[in-house]
């Protein structure tokens, strides 16, 4: 068997075809769930008391395919540098056109073979739990790279640092998968009690905002764990406290009590355009109509934004955050902001007070009201999109968000982002369909809906003034309602101070 290596993570000599040879003729080892060494069918594994190697039976590859797969894998690992340096890849001809692909490196400690009896066990376990997700988050934000997420898949040496053990390297998927890996934890780690919990959440937390610069995505990592299932009750108050503290005790649903009117006011996306606003509350007021919701981006491509937020803070309506209200708040504007967005944030955020900063921030993601006839929920985005604002509701995600109804129970979600009045609704019968807007519509004959008041600041759907709708509790019947209003003067005021000329041309074409 011709045997040749082709290099170590740090590219230096650490092990001899000798030494390689002398750890194959050894007894494989086998690969078992829950012991000491687990992997994939088709990986053998050799191990000394020093040293151990993979072979990756489940490759059968000719020599050109093994040296291009060993080259790239090489060049990853060197790049990513989260596996010990001392790790060797090596190739050996089984025959004239069969080749095998192998590494060997020191023998490490697996972490889920650590103890967990005593306080300083679960200290122990709590320290390289910790660099573990160091490691793991930074992996992600600087390589766009995702490893296996399992405590069987790191290990640490005699000195406690910490390495990957696996040789698989995967897309970034979002923390999709980190979200599932901590349910496992959660359900499978008594040790992981309320108390270690709180210590535990505050911990992702602190390195997620290391890692990740948008402050959001703690909360979308607690909305993903959210949906883990937990059967035992136990458990799911372990998740709940670590949901806690990755969302830092921000309200992130805020549950409304039925209101007390009949019809309700349903806004979004005013946009910072004050004379639009104005002209909606205007009507409102006209029809004795003071309880409702705005479903966010108050603020954002127009030229009012301190001014909208003021007129906001003296209503009775309830007020989600979008976006764009996000963006401004923390300055965070890399994530679903089109150039002339985020424009448009770097023009508002030196316009508006620390305390107006400070009330987009603390605003809610989502309204929730399980004590209506109508089981209903708000948000400024989509119900299945786990960052709340970003996702649309459209033609290619509406069927998903009508499932996300029916799995929760749910017979509506409004919803803003998309600018585009509307909704989409599944019937009795189970058939999706979109339905324009018009005057009034009753909705007892949908199971679902999905409805869009469209925007009150930049209509997008061909409307030339301010869209808004109401909802009629005791009816069950949804109004849309396009106003007219003095566009000159928001037109004017965005001329004035310079604004792109796309985003006041918007106005007149409604698109």
């Amino acid at each position: 068997m011709k045997l040749e290596i082709l290099g170590a993570i740090d590219g230096q000599i650490h092990y001899n075809n000798q030494q390689i040879h002398t750890l194959l003729a050894e007894q494989h080892t086998e690969l078992t769930y829950g012991a000491a060494f687990m992997g994939r069918p088709g990986t053998c594994l050799y191990a000394s008391t020093d040293d151990i190697i993979k072979l990756h039976g489940d490759l059968d590859l000719n020599e050109l395919r093994a040296r291009h797969f060993l080259n790239h894998t090489l060049q990853q690992e060197r790049r990513i540098a989260v596996h010990h340096p001392h790790k060797t890849w090596f190739l050996f001809q089984q025959s004239e056109d069969h080749f095998k692909i192998g590494n060997i490196c020191p023998r490490l400690t697996p972490l889920h073979t650590l103890p967990e009896q005593t306080a300083q066990e679960i200290s122990t376990k709590f320290k390289y739990l910790e660099s573990l997700y160091r490691c793991y988050f930074q992996t992600a934000s600087e390589c766009s790279a995702r490893l296996d997420e399992g405590l069987s898949n790191f290990g640490i040496d005699a000195q406690g640092q910490l390495y990957y053990l696996d040789d698989d390297i995967y897309k970034w998927d979002s923390f999709i998968s980190f979200a599932h890996i901590l349910g496992v934890l959660i359900r499978n780690n008594a040790w992981l009690s309320e108390e270690y919990a709180v210590i535990f959440g505050t911990q992702l937390q602190h390195l997620i905002s290391e890692f990740f610069e948008d402050s959001h995505t703690s909360v979308m990592v607690a909305r993903k764990l959210r949906d883990v299932f937990i059967p035992d009750k136990n458990r799911k108050r372990v998740r709940d406290i670590i949901i806690e503290q990755l969302q830092e005790k921000r309200v992130i649903t805020q549950k409304i009590l039925p209101y007390q009117q009949d019809r309700i006011a349903i806004l979004s996306d005013i946009h910072a355009n004050l004379p639009a606003l104005e002209a909606i509350l205007a009507y409102l007021a006209a029809e004795n109509i003071n309880q409702g919701m705005v479903l966010g981006d108050i603020v954002g491509y127009g030229p009012h934004p301190a001014e909208c937020i003021s007129r906001l803070q003296e209503t009775q309506l309830q007020v989600l955050k979008g976006n764009h209200d996000h963006a401004a708040a923390t300055g965070d504007c890399k994530l679903g902001m089109s150039v002339l967005a985020h424009w448009s944030i770097e023009w508002t955020i030196p316009r508006l007070s620390v305390a107006q900063k400070q009330w987009l921030n603390n605003l809610p993601l989502e309204l929730d009201s399980t004590e209506s006839a109508k089981n209903w929920l708000a948000v400024h985005g989509a119900p299945i999109d786990p960052n709340y604002f970003y996702a649309y509701v459209y033609q290619m995600t509406y069927e998903e968000n009508l499932d996300v109804l029916a799995e929760r129970n749910l017979a509506l979600c409004f919803h803003g982002h998309s600018h585009i009045q509307g909704m989409y609704v599944r019937n009795q019968l189970g058939f999706d369909s979109f339905i324009r807007p018009s005057p009034k519509l009753g909705l007892d004959e949908f199971k679902h809906a999905l409805i869009c008041p469209g925007a009150v600041g930049q209509p997008r759907d061909g409307s030339v003034g301010a869209e808004f709708a109401i909802y009629n509790q005791r009816s069950h019947e949804i109004e849309f309602i396009l106003l007219d209003y003095d566009m000159d003067k928001t037109i004017a005021d965005m001329q004035t101070l310079s604004f792109p000329d796309t985003l006041w041309l918007r106005l007149q074409r409604g698109a």
